[in-house]
C-alpha cells in the first residue's frame, strides 16, 4: 500500500488550468501531504460533477426551448394545427444527445485542444466508460425499476414499440466502437489520417438521417401521419384550445358544479399526466433532485386513464334516452274522421313509458275533436307507438282550427324538441309540397350540440302519401371533421305536415369555430300531377357551427389557472431576476416542504447555481443565446473536471484510463440513470428509456471522437511535423549523416531505405510511431494501447446486453419490468457484466494483462 504521507519524488502532468493552489513545485512534484491531496482532489472531483450537471441542465433547458419552437401547417383535413418544428427522432439524436452528453463530449474535445491535438486518453477513455455505464448499469436499473402491475393502469412491463428506430440506434452503438477498432487496429494502426476522422465524423448526421427514415416508415409500406408529432402539454404555455381539449378528453365537458379554479387545478393534473415529459426535462429534474433544485417534474401524477375515469364518459351522456313526436305537425281533413299521431322514443332499450293528453288551441275538444289521455307503455326493444284522434265533423263553414296533442312524465330520460305535436283540421284535400319553412332554413348550433333536428315541412295540403330524399353538403365544414354526413328519404304518411331528421355534429374541442354545411331536399315522388314537387319553397337548410360562448368563457379562464399552476414546473426563466431567484430557493417534491438533505444538497451547489444563473435566460432569442452560452460554460467546467480527474488519478496512484472509465463515467452519467428509471415508469413503453442510452452511446463516438480526432487530423496533416512532434513519436536519422532530427531542407528523399528512429518520449506505448507516417509527415497519432482492449471488451458485453433485451422481449412479454424473478436475474447479468467490463480494463491498465 502506498505511503500517504511521502510525498516526495511524485510527478503529475499539469492540467490546463491547475494545479493552482502549490501543492506541487516548479518541476510538478508533490508538495503537499499524499493522503490530503487524494481527499482534496476526490471532493473537488465530485463536486464539479455536480456544477457540470448543474450547467448542462440549463444547456439543456436551452435545448428544449428550440426544439419545443413550433408551427402551424394544414393537416389532411384542411385545419391548422400547431406541430413542432424538430421532429422527436432528431431532436433527441442531436441536440438532446449533445445536452445530456455534453460533458463527456466537451471532455474530448478540450483534452485533444488541451494537449496541442496531441492525443489523451481521459476524453475517450471517459466515452467508452460511459458508454458501459449506460448501457449496462442503466438498463439493469430500468428492468428492475418498472412497478408491478396492479390490475388497472400499471402493466408492470414496457415493451419497445417502435423496433426501427431502435434497431438502428442499437446497430450503431455497437458498430460506433467497432468502427474505432478498425481505424486504430486494422485499417491505420494507431493513426487517425484526414479520411478516418472525417469518416467518423460524418457518421454522425448518416445515423441521424438513418433513424429519422425508420422513424418516418420510409423502410416500410405505411408512412407516419401528420398528426403523429403533434405537440404535447409538456411544460409550455397552455393555449385555449389545449385547455377546450382537455375538457373534453376529461369527460367533464362543462360541469357547473366545479368552478373554473376546481376545474384548472384537475386539468393541470391530467395534462402532466398525459403528457410523456421529454428528455431534457426528466434529466434535469434528476439532476435538480441530487442538488436540492426546483423539481420540473411533478410528482406520482399517475396516468390519464386516472383522471378521466372518474367521469361519466361521452358515449353514457350520449345515450340519454329522448322521446318524440314522429312530427311536428299533422293535418286532418274535417271529413277524414281520425287523425294518428306516432311517438317514437330513442334508444329502445328497456321498458319505458311516458303519458300524453290533448289540448285545444282554436279547436274546441268535444266540438271539433274528441280529448284523450293516458299512459304509453314501451316493452324493451319497442322504438314507437301511435295515439288515434277522433275527429267531429259539421257541416259549418270554418277556418282551419288546431289543437295541440302533448308527452309528459317519460319514466327516465327526456322529451325531446318534438314533446307537442300540433294538429290542423283543414278542408284541403291537395296532397301538398315540400321544403324548409324560413324559420328552418336557417341553423345555428354549437359544436357541443351532439345532435341537430332539422325540421321538414309540409305544405298547402296533407292529403295522400308523399316523400324526397334529403342529404348533407359540405361548406367550409368538412364531414368526419365538424360533422356526421348523413341522407336518407322521408315520407310525409297522409295528414303528417313535419318531418325531423337528425344530424351529428363532432365536437372537435376548437376554441374558435365558425363552419358551416347544408341539409338538401332532392327526388320528389308522390300524386304524379296533382303535386307541384317542391314548388318555390326552400329546398336547402343551411347549418353553421360556432363559438359555444359559455364554453369559450370557462375556457379562457381555465388557461389562465392552469398557466399559473404550471408555472411550478416551467424549466426555464424568463429573466435574470427569476434565474437568481431560483438560484437562493431549495427546491423539493411537489406539495411537500423540502427535507434535511434538499437544504444540504442546496448550500453545497450553492456557488455553482449563483454562477450559473449569469448564463442568459433560455427565453431569449429562441433558446439560441443561452444554448452557446451554456455550452462555453460546460466547457469550461469540463477543463476543470479534467484537471481534477488527473491529479486525483496521480496522486490515488491511477492511470488516466481507470480514472476515466471509472469515477469520471460514473459521474457523467449519473444524472442520466435516474432520467431514464423516471422515463420507464412515466412511459407506457420502452423506447424511450432503451433509445435515450443506445442512441447517446452512438452520438459520443461520432460527435465525441470523431470531432475531435477529425480537428486533430487535419491539423497535423496540414502544419506537418514540428520538434515536439519528433520528439514525442521518435527522432529519424538519414544514411547516419544527421545527428539531429531528419532536416527536410538538406534531405529530400522521402523514400530513402536507411532510416533510422531514435525513440521519443511518448507514454502511451507509441514511441515510435513517427515511422508510420511518410518522411516529412504528420498524423495525428492515436495509440491504440489499453483503449482498443477496452473498446473489444465494450462490445462483446454489449452483445451480450442486447441477446438479454432479446430474450426477454420474446419470454417475459417486454425488455422492461415483468415477472421480478427474471427481472432480478437479467438485471445481475448485466450487472456482471458491467464488473466484467472494468474489471478487465484496469487489468489491462495496470499491465496484468
Amino acid at each position: 500500500m502506498a505511503d500517504l504521507t511521502n510525498y516526495t519524488g511524485l510527478t503529475c502532468e499539469p492540467g490546463m488550468w491547475l494545479p493552482v493552489a502549490g501543492e506541487f513545485d516548479s518541476d510538478n512534484k508533490l508538495v503537499w501531504p499524499r493522503g490530503l491531496l487524494m481527499v482534496l482532489y476526490l471532493v473537488g472531483m465530485l463536486w464539479s460533477f455536480m456544477g457540470v450537471g448543474i450547467i448542462a441542465d440549463v444547456f439543456m433547458e436551452a435545448i428544449e426551448t428550440i426544439t419545443a419552437t413550433t408551427k402551424t401547417v394544414k393537416g389532411p383535413d384542411g385545419k391548422d394545427y400547431e406541430v413542432k418544428i424538430w421532429n422527436e427522432t432528431i431532436a433527441n439524436l442531436t441536440l438532446m444527445a449533445l445536452g445530456s452528453s455534453a460533458p463527456e463530449i466537451m471532455l474530448s474535445v478540450f483534452g485533444i485542444m488541451g494537449t496541442n491535438y496531441y492525443a489523451e486518453e481521459l476524453g475517450p477513455s471517459t466515452i467508452v466508460g460511459s458508454a458501459a455505464f449506460n448501457l449496462l448499469m442503466i438498463i439493469a436499473y430500468c428492468i428492475i425499476g418498472i412497478p408491478p402491475a396492479d390490475g388497472d393502469t400499471e402493466t408492470g412491463i414496457r415493451k419497445i414499440s417502435d423496433m426501427s428506430v431502435y434497431s438502428v440506434t442499437a446497430f450503431f452503438s455497437v458498430f460506433a466502437y467497432l468502427w474505432l477498432l478498425i481505424i486504430l487496429m486494422l485499417w491505420t494502426p494507431d493513426v487517425v489520417t484526414n479520411i478516418e476522422g472525417l469518416m467518423t465524423f460524418l457518421f454522425f448526421p448518416i445515423v441521424v438521417g438513418i433513424a429519422f427514415a425508420a422513424d418516418r416508415n420510409w423502410f416500410g409500406a405505411d408512412k407516419i401521419q401528420p398528426n403523429a408529432h403533434i405537440i404535447g402539454f409538456q411544460g409550455h404555455e397552455f393555449r385555449a384550445y389545449e385547455a377546450a381539449a382537455l375538457l373534453k378528453t376529461s369527460g367533464k365537458g362543462i360541469d357547473s358544479n366545479m368552478n373554473a379554479t376546481e376545474t384548472a387545478a384537475f386539468l393541470t393534473k391530467m395534462a402532466m399526466a398525459q403528457a410523456k415529459p421529454s428528455r431534457a426535462q426528466l434529466r434535469i429534474n434528476a439532476m435538480r433532485q441530487l442538488t436540492g433544485g426546483k423539481r420540473v417534474v411533478p410528482k406520482d401524477v399517475g396516468k390519464a386513464s386516472d383522471y378521466i375515469k372518474e367521469l361519466p364518459t361521452v358515449t353514457e351522456l350520449e345515450e340519454k334516452p329522448e322521446v318524440n313526436f314522429a312530427s311536428g305537425e299533422y293535418s286532418v281533413l274535417e271529413s277524414g274522421g281520425m287523425v294518428t299521431v306516432s311517438v317514437v322514443r330513442i334508444p329502445a332499450k328497456g321498458t319505458f313509458s311516458v303519458k300524453y293528453a290533448t289540448e285545444g288551441v282554436t279547436a274546441t275538444a268535444g266540438q271539433d275533436f274528441e280529448a284523450v289521455s293516458g299512459t304509453l307503455n314501451f316493452v324493451d326493444g319497442e322504438e314507437e307507438k301511435e295515439i288515434s284522434i277522433k275527429i267531429k265533423d259539421d257541416d259549418e263553414v270554418e277556418d282551419d282550427e288546431t289543437f295541440l296533442v302533448k308527452l309528459s312524465e317519460p319514466s327516465y330520460g327526456v322529451i325531446g324538441p318534438f314533446g307537442s305535436t300540433e294538429v290542423t283540421i283543414i278542408d284541403d284535400d291537395e296532397p301538398g309540397e315540400i321544403g324548409f319553412k324560413e324559420k328552418d332554413a336557417t341553423i345555428n348550433t354549437h359544436e357541443t350540440a351532439g345532435t341537430l333536428n332539422v325540421v321538414i315541412s309540409r305544405f298547402n295540403g296533407s292529403a295522400g302519401e308523399i316523400g324526397c330524399k334529403w342529404s348533407t353538403k359540405d361548406g367550409s365544414a368538412v364531414a368526419g371533421t365538424d360533422y356526421i354526413a348523413n341522407s336518407g328519404e322521408i315520407t310525409f304518411k297522409s295528414g303528417e305536415i313535419s318531418k325531423i331528421v337528425h344530424v351529428g355534429v363532432i365536437d372537435t374541442s376548437s376554441y374558435e369555430k365558425n363552419a358551416d354545411f347544408t341539409v338538401n331536399l332532392t327526388d320528389f315522388n308522390g300524386h304524379g300531377d296533382r303535386s307541384k314537387g317542391f314548388n318555390n319553397h326552400l329546398v336547402a337548410c343551411k347549418v353553421s357551427i360556432v363559438t359555444d360562448e359559455a364554453a369559450k368563457a370557462l375556457v379562457d379562464d381555465v388557461t389562465k389557472m392552469m398557466n399559473a399552476n404550471m408555472e411550478q414546473y416551467q424549466m426555464g426563466n424568463g429573466t435574470y431576476m427569476d434565474q437568481f431567484k431560483e438560484a437562493f430557493e431549495v427546491g423539493c417534491e411537489d406539495g411537500e416542504k423540502p427535507t434535511t438533505a434538499d437544504y444540504v444538497m442546496h448550500v453545497i451547489n450553492f456557488p455553482f447555481k449563483i454562477v450559473y444563473a449569469i448564463v442568459p435566460p433560455a427565453s431569449w432569442a429562441g433558446g439560441w443565446v443561452c444554448f452557446f452560452a451554456a455550452l462555453t460554460m460546460v466547457g469550461v467546467t469540463t477543463i476543470v473536471i479534467g484537471d481534477i480527474a488527473a491529479l486525483f488519478g496521480c496522486v490515488f496512484g491511477l492511470d488516466k484510463g481507470t480514472t476515466a472509465i471509472t469515477f469520471v463515467a460514473l459521474g457523467t452519467s449519473l444524472p442520466d440513470t435516474f432520467a431514464s428509471k423516471s422515463a420507464a415508469v412515466g412511459d407506457d413503453t420502452a423506447d424511450a428509456a432503451i433509445g435515450n442510452v443506445t442512441g447517446s452511446n452512438a452520438v459520443n463516438v461520432f460527435l465525441g471522437l470523431g470531432l475531435p480526432w477529425m480537428m486533430a487530423a487535419f491539423k497535423w496533416s496540414g502544419s506537418g511535423p514540428d520538434d515536439d512532434w519528433y520528439e514525442k513519436y521518435g527522432t529519424p536519422y538519414v544514411d547516419e549523416t544527421f545527428v539531429t532530427r531528419y532536416d527536410k531542407s538538406v534531405h529530400t528523399d522521402k523514400t530513402s531505405d536507411n532510416v533510422f528512429w531514435m525513440p521519443g518520449n511518448d507514454l502511451q506505448g507509441c514511441e515510435t510511431c513517427a515511422s508510420l507516417v511518410e518522411l516529412d509527415s504528420a498524423a495525428f497519432i492515436m495509440p491504440q494501447g489499453s483503449l482498443g482492449f477496452s473498446v473489444v471488451v465494450f462490445c462483446s458485453c454489449a452483445m451480450g446486453c442486447f441477446a438479454i433485451l432479446s430474450y426477454r422481449r420474446s419470454n417475459c412479454g417486454g425488455e422492461l419490468g415483468g415477472p421480478m424473478g427474471p427481472a432480478k436475474v437479467h438485471s445481475a447479468m448485466l450487472v456482471m457484466l458491467w464488473f466484467t467490463y472494468i474489471g478487465l480494463s484496469i487489468m489491462k491498465n495496470s499491465g496484468v494483462i
